[in-house]
């Protein structure tokens, strides 16, 4: 077990021990974080970026792993969900899951967002959204691992792009899902949470500053940062990496990794 044994008090940023609290609270309610209820304007915009960037680099986002965080909490999931604050878990989760491709020789490329939503087989509450570069070849350890980390088993495999997912739908990996486009088209889902609609100068009027306008969903209360991307794809690596991507020494270029267009498939 590599996650504290230890929860947030109610009260606010202290952690406390099962002992101390009366038990082990899975879901923790303190109000360190900022909560908001949707993704802040201009937030898809940079995810679609992010996601465009990893194709000119070599490393396209070809897979989305789906977490139903909150429903693993109810459930007792001894992983990496044995935390009070959800996004102390994600901050943990994601940093495990940048280790494990890194280790192995292919580099970090991601993006993520987190999201509240009803949900099916009674699974409310938030789950989270990665993005990522991960090569056909390590699909199946990928897979074995998040099971291991989220203590929820492998089940069903069916399904269009299906790679895996948990017995009790809990988690599910799959090849550039949605609609099996591009990784634009994957980033456009993750930043669905943006509101479509915004209000200025009094009135409501189409958020011109998101591109894809017709992903919707996701919103509700979410505490704590709601999106992010890899140093790989973020603003300084596109600004940097547009002007040395051509250079055989770029770590990240498609022309100076031979193996960039093996890990592309």
């Amino acid at each position: 077990m590599f996650m504290q044994r230890e929860t947030l008090s109610d009260s606010g940023g202290t952690l406390v021990t099962p002992e101390k609290s009366g038990g082990f609270s899975l879901v923790g309610k303190s109000t360190r974080y900022p909560e908001t209820e949707t993704l802040p304007v201009g937030a898809q915009a940079r995810l679609i970026r992010a996601a465009m960037f990893s194709e000119k680099i070599g490393y396209p986002l070809n897979t989305l792993l789906t977490i139903n965080a909150a429903h693993l909490q109810r459930m007792s999931s001894d992983g990496v969900f044995g935390i009070g604050h959800l996004w102390d878990g994600m901050q943990n989760f994601i940093e495990l899951a940048r280790k494990w491709p890194e280790k192995r020789g292919v580099p970090w490329v991601a993006i993520w967002s987190r999201e509240h939503a009803g949900g099916k087989h009674g699974q409310s509450g938030e789950h989270w959204h990665i993005g990522l570069h991960l090569p056909r070849r390590m699909h199946a350890d990928f897979a074995e691992q998040v099971a291991r980390w989220t203590d929820a088993p492998i089940g069903d495999t069916r399904g269009a792009n299906t790679i895996a997912r948990s017995a009790c739908y809990s988690w599910d990996l799959r090849t550039r899902a949605p609609a099996g486009r591009g990784p634009d088209n994957l980033a456009a889902y993750l930043g669905k949470a943006e509101p479509s609609w915004i209000r200025r100068y009094g009135k409501t009027v189409p958020n011109k500053g998101k591109p894809r306008r017709d992903k919707n969903g996701g919103t509700g209360p979410i505490q704590g940062k709601r999106f992010g991307m890899s140093k790989s794809v973020d603003t300084t690596a596109q600004a940097r990496g547009f002007a040395q991507r051509q250079s055989p020494a770029h770590p990240f270029s498609a022309n100076g990794s031979p193996e960039a267009t093996q890990n592309a498939a």
